[in-house]
Parts: structure tokens; C-alpha cells; sequence
């Protein structure tokens, strides 16, 4: 974990960046957040930034700011943070657990997926709703961040859980935490692009920008899973995503919400039949 006085060079961009482009010196972390996203840095980094405006004019600078890496990651201050069954510490510590609660440590660096943001908060709901009802063997988790949800899966019970990330920096922090939860004999991590070909599973979990759902979620190899967990929308988007949803898809109601933000569990009628 980073020392929490360690200052970080936080650049807010306006719009989505695909994480192909950010291969930056120097980039710590990358936060998408609706259409902005934060990037950090250890170190100014406004040379580098009107580089990469240059070669991609869609984008801007909307504000910068630095701040001690323990005023951005507030979640020791919380810790244990509850999450439904889910009690998450970032660092070691002894931590008592109630019957039939599960521990995550996670340390997320700059990395999405602490559990503060209500996305993450919703799949975990999600997946232990989900879990309470079924067991799903083989997990696949898209964009797996931080690797929260693959972990969280493999504690549930899944046998097999693949991960999939494009960022390199997502990967190494995932694979440390898989560590650091014994499950890292159960979580395959691959860095990859989510819209290649995708591994089979059970269980699909895609807590992803808005803009990678609107073009993956009408695709028919939705419907190759039984289950989906999806998240990273907020409510203004659900009608839409519910059109974009293939017919095979049928979403338990009442849906998740947190903050404005949603979180659905889908089951594949095609695939629960077979």
C-alpha cells in the first residue's frame, strides 16, 4: 500500500479513455468515473498530458489537483468497511468476524475497485445474493480492477475464476491481492482486451464504463453465460440498457441502487434451460 502521505498529481480528463491510450510514463493509476477520468501520478505531469492532448484532441483537461494518497483512499479510516457478507480491510489486521462473513483484503493502490464507489459495492451485493440462491462453478470477471470481484467469487465458492484486465498496472495489483486472500490458485488473471474472444463461464461479471456496456451488451455471446452481474451505469441509463439487453436476458427485480448508480442480476434463459 502507499504511504499514505505519498502526494499524488490527480488530472481530471473530461470523456472516457479507452485504457489502449494510456500508456503514459509515469501513470500510476487510472479512475474512470461516468464521463471523466482521473488520472494519477507521483509526480507533475503536465508535460507528458499536453503530449497525449496533441495526438487526442477529443479529450481535455478539466482540472488537476494533488493530494497525500490518504485523503484520496479513505477506506482504512472505515475499515472493517461491511458490504452485505463482505467485511474489507486494506491492510493486515486482526479483523473478528461475525458467522458467515467473509474477509477481503484488499489493497487497491490507485487502482478502481476498493469498495468505496457504489458499482463495487452493488456487484458485491450482487454476487452474494447470487450465491445465496446458486452456485455458479466457472466466474469470468471483465475489467476486474483491483481483482475484488474474482476474489470475492472464489470465497463464495466458485471453482474457477478467470480475470480479465487491459491495464498491466490492474493485473499486478489484482494478482498481489489474490495473493493476499489465498485464492490465487483460483483466479487465472489475463491481461486482455474484453472485446476479444471471452473464456467460457457461468457467471459473467462486467463492472465496466457505460460506453464499453452500450456496444457489449447486444452481443448474442451474452447469452453463452447463465448468469450476469452488470454494473458501472447510473439509473438515467437503465431503460437503455435494458433495450440493449439481448431477449434471452431476464433481470431480477427489484434492481440495485446506490447513489444513483445500478447494478443488475441477469439470468440467461437460453443457458439455464440447457
Amino acid at each position: 500500500m502507499l504511504d499514505p502521505e505519498q502526494t499524488l498529481y490527480v488530472y481530471e480528463l473530461k470523456g472516457g479513455v479507452p485504457p489502449a491510450y494510456l500508456d503514459l510514463d509515469g501513470l500510476l493509476g487510472v479512475w474512470p468515473e461516468a464521463d471523466y477520468t482521473y488520472l494519477f501520478f507521483t509526480s507533475p505531469a503536465e508535460a507528458i498530458l499536453e503530449s497525449f492532448f496533441q495526438q487526442h484532441p477529443e479529450f481535455s483537461l478539466t482540472r488537476h489537483y494533488q493530494m497525500p494518497y490518504g485523503q484520496w483512499q479513505q477506506l482504512a479510516a472505515q475499515e472493517p468497511l461491511i458490504i452485505d457478507r463482505f467485511s474489507i480491510i486494506t491492510r493486515q489486521q486482526s479483523v473478528e468476524l461475525k458467522p458467515g462473513e467473509i474477509l477481503l483484503w484488499i489493497d487497491p493502490g490507485v487502482i478502481f475497485g476498493s469498495g468505496l464507489h457504489p458499482t463495487t459495492r452493488g456487484c458485491l451485493r450482487a454476487l452474494s445474493q447470487l450465491y445465496a440462491e446458486a452456485r455458479p462453478v466457472r466466474v469470468l470477471d471483465l475489467g476486474t480492477g483491483t481483482g475484488i470481484l474474482a476474489i470475492a467469487a472464489a470465497k463464495l465458492g466458485a471453482e474457477q475464476v478467470e480475470a480479465l484486465d487491459l491495464n498491466p498496472m490492474a493485473i499486478s495489483t489484482a494478482a498481489a491481492n489474490c495473493e493476499r486472500n489465498g485464492v490465487k490458485d483460483v483466479v487465472r488473471l489475463i491481461r486482455g482486451d474484453a472485446r476479444d474472444q471471452l473464456p467460457e463461464a457461468e457467471l459473467l461479471c462486467v463492472n465496466i464504463h457505460f460506453d464499453f456496456l452500450e456496444t457489449f451488451l447486444g452481443s448474442s455471446a451474452v447469452c453463452r453465460y447463465r448468469w450476469a452481474i452488470v454494473g458501472g451505469f447510473l439509473k438515467e441509463k437503465l431503460p437503455k440498457v435494458r433495450v440493449l439487453l439481448p431477449s434471452c436476458a431476464v433481470v431480477k427485480e427489484p434492481v440495485l441502487e446506490e447513489k444513483g448508480w445500478i447494478t443488475l442480476i441477469v439470468e440467461m434463459e437460453a443457458a439455464s434451460k440447457q
